[in-house]
């Protein structure tokens, strides 16, 4: 079967996803965290929507749930983590120990997202969605938090996302 036998109208905003977190890692790389904060806002409204097509077309399908889970590790995950290093990096001088939080982050990211992949779990979400990261993140940045705080919201944010409790589904 070819590849575009596969995609459904919600997968464009998965895509979208995917796209705003590739763009805000490169605008965290350039040192414009205004611009790369608020794509990351933008693939969390790209993230909803998808769930929002997908209900209206009632076409939640396995490749689109990788897809998801896929965009969501380079959205909230990597480009979450690559913002706060190289908000550090311009702002601190705490480096080597951010940098082992940072891959913490991102590992307890990817295995939040592989226990959601194989669970199947009605009304609630177990541990902080990843998605969280992107308001999170964006919302410290903004509120003005003194960049050798990063690492602690980071570290909290792991652990909340691999912790066993309960979330209540919203949408």
């Amino acid at each position: 079967m070819r590849i575009y036998g596969f995609f459904r109208p919600q997968d464009l905003f998965t895509f979208g996803n995917a796209a705003c977190g590739v763009v805000s890692a490169i605008f965290s790389i350039r040192g414009e965290f205004r611009i790369a904060a608020i794509l990351l806002v933008a693939a969390v409204v790209m993230d909803f929507l998808d769930g929002k097509v997908a209900r209206l077309f009632k076409g939640a399908h396995p490749y689109g749930k990788e897809l998801d889970s896929l965009s969501d590790a380079i959205s909230f995950g990597f480009a979450s983590a690559l913002f706060g290093y190289c908000f550090l990096e311009a702002n601190s001088s705490n480096r080597p120990v951010f940098i082992v939080v940072l891959v913490f982050f991102v590992l307890c990211g990817i295995a939040r997202l592989a226990r959601f992949n194989i669970t199947n779990l009605k009304g609630y979400y177990q541990g902080m969605p990843i998605t969280m990261n992107g308001l999170i993140i964006p919302a410290i940045y903004f509120a003005g938090l003194p960049a050798e705080w990063y690492p602690l919201v980071y570290a909290l944010s792991g652990v909340l996302m691999i912790s066993s409790f309960r979330v209540k589904k919203i949408v």
